[in-house]
């Protein structure tokens, strides 16, 4: 079964994409690799998540800002980069009008689709975190109107967006929390109105659309979007008349997340070969 199956038989589901179609094209590094450009061939990862081996980079060299601008040059594309997995994916998800949220942070859909950049109307931009930034054909009134791709970890046109670090993490952790709990009681009283903050916003797809997730290991590593994963279980039984299916999609069974997929309700779907994911 692939990508295209799941799409057809949910109802405009968004994608929650990771890095498996980059390692699919060859085109970008993996976090390891990204890692050790950026610190060093001599970094140690015994017992550290990569967001840690990160914080350790940033204080052994104190220089947070000068890395981030690293990390962008390294994930930037040239003419020669393959992306026929990517052009492959967007025909599909564009489609069927599917929002895509990605944890990466290289622009190669956007360049594959040649999409262009927008800005949704909500207020304040900030560089730090530009969760109202999209790419896309045409402008959206609300994210869940149509294809468009938000960058939910950062993007490299804002070096100061990238989450590495897991202070990075927290801050996005403590950012959102405000927004849909604001104040903590009852929870998800922010989220519970008609314009709530995170409406004009990535967030507001991740409570109201069906999600499908693929290219991603989901694992201990994915401190964000776990976090997110579970809150959004946490609001789907607060308001079970909301509950929207959450699937998660990949190649074998990996033991190490059977029980995070079962205890939060995430459907399991394996397919025969990595393609299978974006096709």
């Amino acid at each position: 079964m692939k990508l295209k199956d799941q799409i057809q038989r949910l109802q405009r589901p968004a994608i929650l994409l990771g890095n498996g179609i980059n390692r699919l094209d060859n085109t970008l590094p993996d976090w390891k690799s990204l890692l050790q450009r950026v610190g060093g061939r001599s970094l140690s990862f015994e017992g550290l998540t990569y967001s840690e081996v990160y914080d350790f980079i940033e204080l052994r060299d104190g220089k947070g800002k000068e890395i981030k601008k690293r990390i962008c040059l390294e994930l930037s594309l040239d003419e020669t980069d393959f992306l026929d997995y990517h052009r492959e994916f967007l025909k599909i998800v564009q489609l069927h009008e599917c929002p895509v949220l990605t944890t990466n942070f290289d622009l190669s859909l956007k360049k594959a689709g040649n999409l262009k950049k927008y800005r949704t109307k909500n207020k304040g931009f900030t560089r730090w975190y530009p969760w109202d930034i999209y790419y896309a054909q045409e402008s959206l009134i609300y994210p869940t109107d149509g294809f468009g791709v938000w960058h939910i970890h950062g993007l490299i046109d804002y070096s100061e967006s990238l989450r590495m670090g897991l202070s990075d993490y927290m801050g996005s952790v403590e950012k959102s929390r405000r927004w849909f709990h604001r104040g903590g009681a009852p929870l998800f009283k922010g989220k519970d109105t008609n314009n709530w903050r995170g409406r004009y916003t990535w967030l507001h797809i991740w409570f109201n659309s069906p999600l499908i997730i693929v290219g991603l290991q989901l694992n201990s590593q994915e401190v964000f979007v776990r976090w997110l994963l579970i809150e959004r279980e946490r609001y789907f039984k607060k308001f079970p008349d909301r509950r929207q299916s959450t699937l998660f999609m990949d190649k074998g069974n990996d033991p190490t997340i059977l029980n995070f997929l079962q205890n939060f309700n995430i459907d399991h779907i394996t397919v025969k070969d990595y393609s299978d994911l974006y096709s």
